[in-house]
């Protein structure tokens, strides 16, 4: 693909994602008021004649022909209003519109992955035609007979059949489907020609009229007509008064407005992953020259003068680059209503969602990768979480059950709670169950609350007995457990029986540049993230226990907590062994707490992470608690560890002990 191309597309992409999630909320909004206003009519229109025209420029046929069929329904509903639908009529076009939207981001999908777009719409496209030949029908009748009763259109196309050509009726007839397979939406007069020989004296007489709302109608028929068959001529005739062909108006005196100056622009993600590698470059690049011995020596004033103004300036570039790839979790928060709405008319359950903090802004990478951990937690909680009304009403619960989605910035963290009011979780059952499946590893007493919902997170834990289409709370949340922290988030549960649960997803703001602390084994700098941090302490070796398994244990804060010595786990040859020359970080990450013994501490940092090269994938680093690297201000290379991963290793590497023990 040449660059004209790419940066049409980038631009399309950008263009009718937009258009998309702005038509997703106008239409969950309109439904829950019964009806779209004008402006929501005017809104749909114009939407769908941008995405319309931006396809057909690019040859998307499908989200062509369904946005340019429902672009006629709406140039209907706006000359007609609202008011001229029957309840029914409303409900229907509600339900018309949600097939729509999902057909229309289904295709588009499909165009951002570089997939084969659907080559037959025809199903869903005939039936907008339907529905809008039915709205049309209620004002006209069908069968007209006199002069008067004709069926008006704003186009009109008269067809004048050769003469002597006989069966002129049948002729019309024939007209009509070729126009109606075609997806055209028209009336016709005589509206008899199918059941009625006798409609042939009028055509030969008048002709046979074809009438359209809009010029685009109109002149697609025209090119069916030029090859149709016994045609000797046809006329277009317009009945659309001037006025009528311009933009509508607002009430009041017409005001020349200037042109308006466009302040935002749309900047392709590649090109801000670039603008952040060269930042990061120029952090450690200053850093290094800043940092090196020779500099060190220098008592120059000028010297030290520039290099404080040079990390002063460096410092503001890393904020203004980081920036320029926050966005908003409104987006991601606003596609939660449409799953509330669809799940309430499946799952009869009027389920009200309400949405704090919808403007808190995060990368755009980590946007992207939190909206299906969100559907699952949403979808489980609605599912399995919410009550019928029959339960609720019983047990004086609050009539209308509400979901909670939450956003709120802590520090370099996001906060987002999914938290609901309905029957809250079974601990004793969770627990009786994981039980059962052997899923334990340590005697049930001892588990605390807090441990036994984490056990919901693991792969295929339910405490569903019956298979749904939105699944029961658990099924899923293994993957939300890991697509959360390959962001670097965690995910903790909390509930109460009989008042309602909470999901509390922790998420950095981005993924680039990291808080971290240096520490030391042996002659080897790791970076472990500062968020992952709870407290650092020295200890002695009569400290240390030991428990059946052998494993070293601390009690600290009055829990105990395994000890991890890095040097262990990552096979250094170097590196302090007696507990009390070392120092100890108690590190938590999502529902995993143990300390981690290293040499010392060397200090705090502001590091860009490096992602580590893909052929390293193959020795299964990332497995060893290994996230990334950054690099220091004299050269050297830092490992950046993973809180989560480290204890996965921990634990993986400790299993054949155990195993071996039983």
């Amino acid at each position: 693909m040449d660059n004209m191309n790419e940066s049409l597309l980038e631009a399309y992409l950008f263009e009718t994602d937009s258009l998309l999630a702005e038509l997703d909320e106008l239409l969950i909004n309109a439904e829950a008021s019964g009806t779209f206003s004008a402006d929501d009519t005017n809104q749909i229109f114009r939407n769908m004649h941008t995405i319309k025209g931006s396809s057909a420029m690019l040859e998307y046929q499908s989200l062509m022909e369904i946005s340019h069929h429902i672009e006629d329904l709406f140039f209907y509903i706006r000359d007609n209003g609202m008011d001229s639908l029957a309840s029914k009529q409303k409900t229907k076009l509600f339900e018309l519109m949600f097939e729509s939207m999902d057909a229309l981001r289904a295709e588009f999908e499909k165009v951002k992955n570089n997939e084969a777009l659907a080559t037959d719409v025809d199903t869903l496209t005939l039936r907008i035609n339907h529905f809008l030949s039915k709205l049309k029908g209620e004002s006209v009748s069908p069968s007209c007979e006199k002069e008067e009763n004709i069926p008006s259109g704003n186009y009109e196309l008269l067809v004048h059949f050769d003469q002597d050509c006989g069966m002129e009726n049948l002729r019309a007839f024939m007209l009509v489907n070729a126009l109606t397979q075609e997806g055209l939406s028209f009336t016709f007069y005589p509206a008899d020609v199918e059941t009625n020989p006798g409609s042939s004296e009028r055509i030969l007489q008048d002709g046979f009229k074809l009438f359209f709302d809009t010029e685009p109608l109109a002149k697609e028929a025209i090119e069916e007509i030029q090859n149709a068959g016994s045609i000797r001529s046809y006329e277009m005739i317009t009945h659309v008064k001037e006025t009528q062909k311009e933009t509508p108006k607002s009430a009041g005196p017409e005001v020349a407005k200037p042109a308006i100056k466009q302040d935002l622009i749309s900047v392709s993600l590649s090109k801000l992953d670039s603008l952040i590698a060269i930042v990061g470059e120029i952090v450690i690049t200053e850093s290094m020259v800043v940092s090196a011995p020779a500099a060190k020596n220098l008592r120059d004033d000028n010297f030290l003068k520039s290099a404080r103004q040079l990390r002063k300036l460096t410092d503001e570039l890393q904020d203004i680059a980081m920036s320029l790839r926050m966005v908003p979790v409104s987006g991601v928060f606003q596609r939660m209503n449409r799953i509330v709405r669809d799940m309430n008319k499946a799952l009869n359950k009027n389920v009200k969602l309400t949405l704090i903090g919808a403007d808190t802004e995060m990368d755009k990478t980590i946007v992207d990768g939190i909206s299906d951990p969100l559907m699952h937690i949403v979808r489980n909680a609605i599912d399995h979480g919410i009550e019928d009304p029959e339960t609720r009403k019983n047990t004086g619960k609050q009539e209308q059950p509400e979901v909670i989605l939450s956003a709120k910035h802590t520090g370099g963290e996001v906060i987002i709670t999914i938290s609901d009011n309905g029957q809250g979780m079974d601990t004793d059952a969770i627990l009786s169950k994981a039980e059962n499946n052997g899923l334990l590893t340590k005697p049930a007493e001892s588990y605390t609350k807090k441990e036994i919902l984490s056990l919901l997170m693991l792969p295929g834990f339910s405490t569903n007995t019956e298979v749904t289409e939105y699944s029961g709370r658990g099924v899923g949340l293994d993957v939300v457990k890991k697509n959360v922290e390959t962001i670097g988030g965690t995910v903790t549960i909390t509930s109460e029986r009989g008042k309602g649960s909470t999901t509390t997803l922790k998420i950095p703001l981005t993924l680039a540049i990291v808080d971290g602390m240096d520490l030391a084994v042996g002659n080897e700098i790791f970076t472990l993230p500062i968020s992952n941090i709870k407290q650092s302490f020295k200890a002695t070796a009569e400290e240390v226990v030991q428990d059946t398994n052998g494993l070293e244990m601390i009690q600290y804060l009055g829990e105990f907590y395994p000890i991890i010595r890095l040097n262990r786990l990552l096979d250094l040859e170097r590196g302090v062994s007696d507990i009390s020359e070392g120092i100890l970080i108690w590190v938590e990450s999502g529902d995993k707490s143990y300390c981690l013994f290293v040499d010392s501490l060397i200090g705090e940092q502001q590091v860009v992470v490096k992602p580590l090269p893909p052929y390293l994938n193959n020795f299964g680093i990332k497995n060893s608690g290994i996230s990334g690297c950054t690099i220091l201000g004299d050269g050297s290379i830092s490992i950046i560890l993973d809180g989560a991963g480290v204890y996965t290793a921990f634990a993986e590497a400790m299993a054949p002990k155990k195993q071996s023990e039983v």
